[in-house]
C-alpha cells in the first residue's frame, strides 16, 4: 500500500468515525424511534441520498454500525481491563472505571441499552443479547477467579452489569449524572471479592 493510499484510508476512517459520532448524538437524544432521517441528515451534513449511500439499509443499518462501534468502545475502555496480571478485585474496579469513562460518568447515554428496547430491539435484540451474554460470562470468569463459586460468580456479574446500567437509567431519569457516579463508586466499594 502506498503512502497516498494509507493517507486516503485514514481520512476515510476519520470521516466514518465522525459520521458515526454525529449519528450517535441524534440516536442518544431522540432514541431509535424518535430519530428521523431529517435529523440524521442534518446532524451529519449529508443529504438523505448520501446517507443511504453510506447506509443502504437506512436506520437499521445505521443502528447496526453504531452498535458495532459502541461495543468496540466498551471493549477497549472497559472489558479489556478484565485481563492482565492484577488481582481480580483490581481488574473489576478498573472495569467499572473504564465503563464509567465510556459513558462519560453518566452524562452520555448508552446506545446499546437504548437499542435493546422498542422497535430497535426487534431488529437488534438478538445481537445485543449475545453480546450481553459474552460480557456477563467474562465478568463471571473474573469473579470465579477471585474465588466465588460458579453460581455466585454468575450472579455477581449479572448484578454488576445491572448496577451499571441501572445507574445510567437513574442518571437519565433524574437528569443528574452525579447519580451514576455515586452508584459506580458504590459498586466498586461493594464488589463481593
Amino acid at each position: 500500500m502506498t503512502g497516498a493510499e494509507t493517507s486516503q484510508r485514514r481520512r476515510g476512517q476519520a470521516t466514518r468515525e465522525a459520521l458515526l459520532a454525529s449519528l450517535g448524538e441524534v440516536f442518544e437524544a431522540h432514541g431509535y424511534e424518535g430519530a428521523t432521517l431529517t435529523q440524521l441528515s442534518a446532524a451529519t451534513g449529508l443529504g438523505k441520498a448520501s446517507l443511504y449511500h453510506h447506509f443502504p439499509g437506512g436506520k437499521t443499518e445505521m443502528a447496526a454500525a453504531l452498535l458495532r462501534d459502541r461495543v468496540a468502545t466498551l471493549e477497549r475502555d472497559a472489558f479489556s481491563r478484565l485481563t492482565g496480571g492484577a488481582a481480580p478485585a483490581e481488574r473489576l474496579a478498573a472495569f467499572i472505571d473504564g465503563f464509567s469513562a465510556s459513558v462519560q460518568d453518566g452524562a452520555r447515554a448508552c446506545l446499546i441499552q437504548s437499542f435493546a428496547q422498542g422497535t430497535a430491539a426487534e431488529r437488534h435484540g438478538e445481537t445485543i443479547a449475545r453480546q450481553y451474554a459474552d460480557w456477563q460470562r467474562r465478568l463471571a470468569d473474573v469473579f470465579a477467579e477471585a474465588g466465588l463459586k460458579s453460581k455466585w460468580a454468575d450472579r455477581a456479574a449479572t448484578d454488576l452489569l445491572a448496577g451499571l446500567y441501572g445507574g445510567l437509567v437513574t442518571a437519565r431519569l433524574s437528569g443528574d449524572p452525579a447519580n451514576f457516579r455515586r452508584h459506580a463508586k458504590y459498586l466498586k466499594r461493594t464488589l463481593p471479592v
